[in-house]
């Protein structure tokens, strides 16, 4: 594998388009190895672990850098099903966001190994059991966290408990982030009555499940949901009034101190509460409304020691104010972004 495996992080617009929310954050990605995505990995015997039960082997990748507390999603790392150390059932890499599925395998025991350049390898013993209607829901999914070699900490994988709220949560910010896309593409400068009247219902909708969610499990955190989930519950809090985000705020700080969300997560829901409270923003994450804006120059809501605040947005992991606003043109205005490309 080459130096570039953990590359510059790519944006998407379908993760953090938002309505009036600015806010953008790398996800990991670990690079395919240049032989046969298809070649087995080789077989390393699993030690001293109960197999992991389930009724499918799906799941998500996640990443963290030596030192670094919180994870990202590690995309096209290389998974290999053994029915027997001789015998490689089938090797797939992880897709989007980390996420990662095994069709179709029939029950009895396999062995899980993980792998890629630059990476502690994962052995992981796996019991699949028949696809009953009745246990199938409480059945884990897998969250597999990867360290680099020279990483002190060592790669190991949890159980997602709630493999249903988390399909539940992804679903929510999947229609999310659809309407959002409309809006974007119909023109954000010619907006659109009922798209925005769409988008609130969305929203409305999601904030009342959002609320029974919290009610019910507090954060919903990797363990419950994967890095995924939890990080898909996030969005729906961006999107939701500022009462709710006020009440999310001391949970999504608990939750990235506790390495279970990224920074660029605590800087943005911070500085939207900051904002809708009338009060100067920290990171710098939050724009006006496009209407506000200086033809196609982005106008940021004030930021305190504003000559300091490349240095705070290093520090949670977001890329520099500069690179920020123009990111920002692109997205918003990509056709513009077309036209005057030499």
């Amino acid at each position: 594998m080459s130096n570039n495996r953990y590359r510059r992080p790519q944006y998407s617009v379908l993760l953090f388009s938002a309505l009036f929310l600015f806010g953008f954050r790398p996800h990991g990605a670990i690079a395919q190895p240049p032989q046969d995505k298809n070649t087995p990995l080789e077989y390393i015997k699993p030690t001293g672990r109960k197999p992991f039960q389930v009724v499918r082997i799906e799941g998500q990748t996640v990443f963290a850098a030596p030192g670094a507390k919180g994870e990202s999603s590690a995309t096209g790392v290389r998974i290999t099903l053994f029915r027997s150390p001789q015998a490689s059932v089938a090797t797939i890499s992880s897709k989007e966001n980390g996420r990662f599925a095994f069709q179709s395998v029939a029950p009895g025991d396999y062995t899980l190994i993980v792998g890629a350049d630059g990476l502690q390898p994962l052995s992981i013993p796996i019991q699949v059991e028949a696809d009953h209607p009745q246990n199938a829901a409480q059945r884990p999914a897998l969250l597999l966290h990867l360290r680099q070699t020279e990483d002190k900490r060592n790669s190991f994988v949890t159980p997602i408990t709630n493999p249903a709220l988390r399909a539940e949560l992804l679903q929510m910010v999947k229609e999310d982030q659809d309407i959002r896309n409309t809006w974007i593409q119909h023109g954000v400068d010619h907006p659109d009555k009922a798209i925005e009247d769409r988008m609130s219902e969305i929203d409305a909708h999601n904030l009342e499940r959002m609320k029974e969610i919290v009610r019910q499990y507090r954060w919903p955190g990797p363990d419950l949901v994967g890095v995924d989930g939890s990080e898909a519950a996030f969005l729906l809090v961006q999107h939701a009034q500022l009462t709710f985000q006020k009440e999310m705020l001391p949970h999504v700080r608990r939750a990235y101190r506790a390495g279970q969300l990224q920074g660029q997560d605590y800087a943005l829901l911070l500085d939207r509460v900051l904002v809708g409270e009338g009060k100067p923003q920290v990171y710098g994450t939050q724009a006006k409304p496009i209407a506000e804006w200086n033809g196609q120059e982005p106008t940021l809501y004030p930021i305190q020691d504003e000559a300091n605040v490349d240095k705070r947005r290093a520090e949670v992991g977001l890329f520099p104010l500069a690179e920020y606003r123009k990111m920002m043109k692109e997205m918003y205005f990509p056709q513009k972004q077309q036209k005057d490309k030499p």
